[in-house]
């Protein structure tokens, strides 16, 4: 769902939810002997509005977040070496560090492809033109 349909679903549901406070406030609670003034109402409507803002926003927010690059994707991808690696090593990967093994040593600067893992290890070799 993308950005203007979620806000679009937003402004329904929160006409929705306010249509049903001041029915609840105004019309069924006095029909139990329960009478809430008019400014009482509307201070409802006005907190449980900035309540829904709040809640749209971080929502929003958290929904517009890019995945961290995690061990299921990381095959492919380049790197550099931070500390050389012999056979183990560091290596920096989407700007994350990460613990690496190579079959032939690898100095620090080196542009490095991940080839795939081994439990939380990177397992990376020379780029093919390298």
């Amino acid at each position: 769902m993308n950005k203007t349909d979620r806000l679009l679903l937003a402004i329904v549901t929160n006409a929705i939810e306010i249509t049903l406070i001041l029915v609840v406030t105004l019309v069924i609670l006095p029909i139990w002997g329960i009478v809430i003034p008019v400014y009482a109402a509307v201070v409802i409507v006005v907190v449980w509005l900035c309540f829904s803002v709040f809640l749209y926003q971080s929502s929003s927010r958290a929904l517009s977040v890019k995945p961290a690059p995690g061990l299921p994707d990381m095959a492919g991808l380049k790197g550099v070496v931070v500390k050389t690696i012999s056979p183990r090593g560091t290596v920096r990967v989407k700007g994350e560090l990460w613990h690496a093994r190579a079959e032939k040593p690898l100095e620090v600067g080196e542009e490095v492809i991940v080839v795939s893992t081994e439990g939380m290890t990177l397992v990376v070799k020379l780029p093919d033109n390298g």
